[in-house]
């Protein structure tokens, strides 16, 4: 016959293990062993270094850095050609005017598809050739010193672009 008694809510002692710390130890354990296995171990005095597949990648790319091209891709026809300024989707060039300038570490065949060019309808032309960074300061130039191209100038004012229509902005 009386009023329930009050049952008081117990926390529970038992501390309950998350398992976001075990998450992060399987992940820093397993791209250690990934990196670790990357590595071979010389018999003489088991300093790390890289495998051989390794080294020559890292050889490669390194004489990529240093034999760059700074190149254009220059109209062959008269023609509208794809363009990636704001308000425009083409822009008619004129036989050798300048549709893009860039920087390869690949050289054209590793740049562009053959094909790519044919079907823009455009030519592959070194301008410079050096270190990536040399490249990538001769292609500055070249997009900083457009609007004053005869090429670029010759057009009437409205027509006239800041920069190549294939180069959407200074990089």
């Amino acid at each position: 016959m009386g009023a329930d008694k009050p049952q008081l809510k117990r926390d529970d002692t038992e501390t309950r293990m998350s398992f976001l710390p075990i998450f992060l130890g399987a992940v820093i354990l397993l791209t250690g062993a990934v990196l670790f296995s990357k590595m071979t171990f010389e018999r003489e005095n088991d300093l790390p270094r890289l495998s051989p597949q390794d080294e020559a990648k890292l050889q490669k790319r390194l004489k990529e850095i240093d034999e760059a091209q700074q190149y254009a891709l220059i109209a062959i026809d008269a023609g509208w050609y794809p363009c990636n300024h704001p308000g425009r989707t083409t822009y008619y060039l004129l036989p050798g005017e300048v549709w893009k300038y860039g920087t390869t570490t690949k050289g054209q065949v590793g740049r562009y598809r053959v094909n790519y060019l044919e079907e823009i309808n455009v030519f592959y032309i070194v301008q410079f050739r050096g270190t990536i960074s040399e490249c990538l300061k001769e292609e500055q130039r070249k997009l900083f010193n457009y609007p004053y191209l005869p090429e670029n100038l010759a057009r009437p004012a409205k027509d006239r672009l800041p920069r190549p229509p294939y180069n959407s902005k200074m990089q």
